[in-house]
């Protein structure tokens, strides 16, 4: 089309034309992207009670997918190294203790030795936790809690370890892992507080006391106060663990 074709009347009609169909395609492609469904959650959090049977119902026919699997199978950790190295595969040998597996690479035994019949203690074991719970590998290596052994989720002596999941892959573990996160929760906030009352203590109450109208009032130690603390970077819960 030259330049001089312009002022024809068939050729501004079929501007216009092209102009509102490029038009109405944004418009659509906007609606479309704002029609989206919302997360189920959101969907829900904000319907009135009564509509939430006829939310639920439209949800179910709806099919929900994500393109990765939820639940997905993780390599095994093994040794202090923790590299996935099975017991077939490498010269290992167990700790009677605690039943983790190491490499004598690693440990910097001969390959060949036979530990059959020998109750061998790896140095986690031997080493006494600290305050919060940590079994130190050397001075500044690698540390191991005291709960978290192969011993203590399901291992079996003599066998590999069982495999791990991304995520549980039951109804009821999903469950047991809600119910551990929330101790733990409750672990952390108990240990934040027991931290702003040590501090309160040593600085004195005049530091946190409120002003009331017959003076300065006790202060409690609460949530609102922990918060303040953590404001103010006098207590930085990244310092403080959810461990028992």
């Amino acid at each position: 089309m030259l330049l001089t074709d312009l002022n024809d009347p068939k050729v501004d009609t079929l501007l216009v034309r092209c102009w509102a169909v490029v038009t109405v395609l944004l418009i659509v492609s906007q609606r479309v992207r704002k029609s989206a469904m919302p997360k189920p959650d959101k969907m829900l959090r904000f319907r009135p009670l009564k509509e939430l049977g006829t939310a639920v119902l439209k949800l179910k026919r709806v099919v929900l997918f994500h393109p990765e699997p939820l639940v997905k199978k993780l390599a095994g950790e093994y040794c202090v190294c923790r590299k996935d190295e099975r017991p077939d595969e490498t010269g290992m040998v167990q700790c009677e203790t605690c039943w983790e597996w190491f490499h004598f690479d690693c440990l910097g035994i001969e390959e060949g030795t036979d530990y059959t019949g020998v109750d061998w203690t790896c140095v986690w074991c031997k080493n006494k936790p600290d305050k919060q719970g940590y079994q130190r590998w050397k001075k500044g290596a690698r540390r191991r809690h005291v709960r978290d052994f192969p011993k203590l989720h399901g291992a079996e002596y003599g066998e590999n370890q069982p495999q791990r999941y991304s995520a549980p892959p039951t109804w009821e573990g999903k469950v047991a892992e809600v119910k551990e996160l929330a101790r733990r929760q409750a672990i952390k906030k108990r240990k934040l507080t027991e931290t702003v009352e040590g501090l309160v203590d040593q600085g004195g109450h005049h530091l946190v006391d409120a002003q009331g109208m017959a003076g300065l009032v006790l202060r409690p130690v609460d949530a609102g106060l922990v918060d303040e603390m953590i404001g103010e970077g006098l207590v930085d819960p990244a310092q403080i663990d959810d461990k028992d």
